[in-house]
């Protein structure tokens, strides 16, 4: 024993002095991102869209600020954020101080919705590269994830509702359905993703007319909802009643089963569920197991669920389901644009849309801008 003390002196005192005065090692800044679902460019408006998101989760035991995002394709940088552009990407999970900076062992979503200019071709890959300082003397540039960019077709769907005034209101990239995340069996899903709020405007431009109490009173309530496509029903919920018109007061308690309210799921085939919510008590012409084909009536537009004023909630989604499930893209047939709502709040409130100096448009396999009002063609 005393022999191998000694030797491990003497190995000691040989090594050079030059390694015994090195600082100390210099750990990276200790931030994990996670990247999905791989985007699948979606036209809108001629324009071609990447929507993905980051997960940013902080492992170390200081703050990390985030204070500049690179997104990079096959030909180099293709956009960065800083600053205010970067805070409008950026929702902390749970209470926070500051938007970009990311607490001690928190998490934080950057939601991405990559614009490519009018007849750019999507990249195969994207890259990013993520800026963040731990303290004054704690900075780096963090390479984050490579996304591979899908190049599978979009399906194009049959408009969910018919005829005029329609408006795609929460619609592409909005937060109000895009950060809607939900915590179902151990994970959490983003099914609202790609959802549309249809809400129907009347020939006078307005939401409804009248008291706004009563549900027959705004334009869409009652109108005919249809099926997307060829398909058979596999959900089906049935017996929530309707609130009263616009209402902040629920007609029956909110559990993750009276969410939807009265609501059809459809099987569209090759993993795609169209889902429809806020349904019209009694309305439901189906059953599960009733095979429809595109354009068929499946039943009335309500305000049932979580709703707060007539509208029809519809989404496409990886499972049967309304909540845990992920929402995925589409295209529609045909629409006209008429114009875009430039303050829904006001219209909320009782006034009348006109659409100005805007000219109408047509698109095919698009998806709506967010508050567009568009009309669609009739018949099948």
């Amino acid at each position: 024993m005393q022999k191998r003390l000694l030797l491990i002196v003497v190995l000691a005192l040989l090594v050079p002095a030059r390694l015994l005065a090195q600082p100390a090692l210099a750990l990276p800044i200790p931030l994990d991102i996670i990247a999905g679902p791989s985007p699948q460019p979606l036209a809108a408006n001629g324009q071609l869209h990447l929507l993905y998101e980051l997960r940013v989760t902080n492992f170390g035991a200081k703050p990390i600020e985030l204070t500049k995002l690179e997104v990079l394709g096959d030909g180099g940088a293709i956009v960065s954020y800083l600053g205010d552009d970067l805070d409008k990407l950026v929702m902390p999970i749970g209470p926070a101080a500051e938007t970009r900076v990311v607490g001690a062992g928190r998490v934080v979503i950057v939601f991405l919705d990559l614009a490519l200019p009018p007849g750019a071709s999507p990249p195969k890959q994207l890259r990013h590269r993520l800026s963040a300082s731990a303290s004054a003397d704690l900075a780096e540039m963090v390479e984050g994830p490579v996304v591979t960019v899908v190049r599978e077709a979009l399906p194009v769907l049959h408009p969910p509702v018919g005829g005029s005034g329609w408006v795609a209101a929460f619609g592409l990239s909005s937060p109000n359905h895009r950060r809607s995340l939900s915590t179902v069996d151990g994970r959490t899903w983003i099914s609202s993703r790609f959802a549309i709020d249809w809400v129907r405007l009347g020939p006078d431009g307005r939401l409804f007319h009248g008291e706004p109490a009563v549900n027959a009173n705004f334009y869409g309530y009652g109108a005919e909802v249809l099926a997307v496509g060829d398909g058979r029903i596999v959900g089906r919920k049935e017996g929530v009643p309707d609130n009263a018109g616009l209402n902040q007061k629920r007609a029956t308690p909110m559990t993750l089963k009276t969410i939807p309210g009265n609501a059809l799921t459809l099987d569209l085939g090759h993993g795609r569920y169209a889902v429809y919510v806020h349904l019209q008590p009694g309305s439901l012409r189906v059953q599960i197991g009733d095979k429809v084909r595109a354009g068929d009536v499946l039943a009335r537009l309500g305000n049932s669920g979580n709703s707060d004023a007539p509208h029809l909630h519809f989404q496409l989604v990886d499972r049967p389901v309304h909540i845990a499930a992920e929402g995925i893209p589409y295209t529609l047939e045909a629409f006209t644009q008429i114009g875009v709502v430039a303050n829904p709040d006001e219209v909320l409130a009782g006034q009348a849309w006109t659409p100005g100096d805007q000219t109408p448009t047509v698109h095919r396999r698009e998806f709506p801008v967010d508050n567009a009002v568009v009309s669609f063609p009739s018949g099948r």
